[in-house]
């Protein structure tokens, strides 16, 4: 989960309602490079203020008692706030867009007219082995909506490594950073 909050208000910082950006088997370096190449983002510097909320849970192998626990506390949402500054807005760097983790790369990363559909692939994620990322919803300067779903295989022999975790998360500028933001 973790995994997911980072990465989704860093792939939504290269958002954007005017240049369209398309990628397949690309790199998060590339990626960056093409929004960059289109015009960089629309994204507001300031401080952004969300919520993560766990849609749905699948770990099988987990003690039913635990995963009621998970779902009730997860259920709840996570408040979060972020600092976009005018430099991260105006040209993302490749770590933007996949924390400073190599191994990503993107199936495919579609960006135009509001909306962003994206899916990543990220070897070597812990016990899990690799991550399949999906990301999926609406955007604006000021605002977004996104539906994210994360699947690991998992590791033989290792109980509750494989799960499928599905979040939504609503993020919005609320003003200028206050230097008080979670990151």
């Amino acid at each position: 989960m973790r995994y997911l909050l980072i990465l989704a208000p860093m792939a939504l910082a290269a958002c954007n309602s005017g240049p369209s950006v398309e990628a397949t088997n690309a790199t998060t370096k590339e990626v960056a490079a093409k929004v960059t190449a289109a015009g960089g983002t629309r994204m507001s510097p300031g401080r952004w203020e969300g919520t993560a909320t766990i849609t749905d849970m699948q770990v099988p192998g987990m003690p039913a008692e635990m995963g009621e626990k998970m779902k009730a506390q997860m259920a709840k949402g996570h408040s979060f706030s972020n600092c976009l500054t005018p430099e991260q807005a105006n040209k993302p760097t490749a770590d933007f867009f996949a924390g400073s983790n190599n191994s990503c790369v993107y199936d495919h990363f579609s960006m135009a007219n509001g909306q962003l559909d994206a899916a990543m692939t990220c070897k070597g994620q812990g016990p899990g082995g690799t991550m399949h990322a999906t990301m999926k919803g609406n955007f604006s300067s000021d605002s977004f909506q996104m539906a994210m779903t994360s699947k690991s295989a998992g590791t033989p022999g290792q109980p509750m490594t494989n799960m499928t975790i599905s979040m939504k998360m609503e993020s919005k500028r609320v003003g200028e950073c206050t230097g008080k933001e979670d990151s």
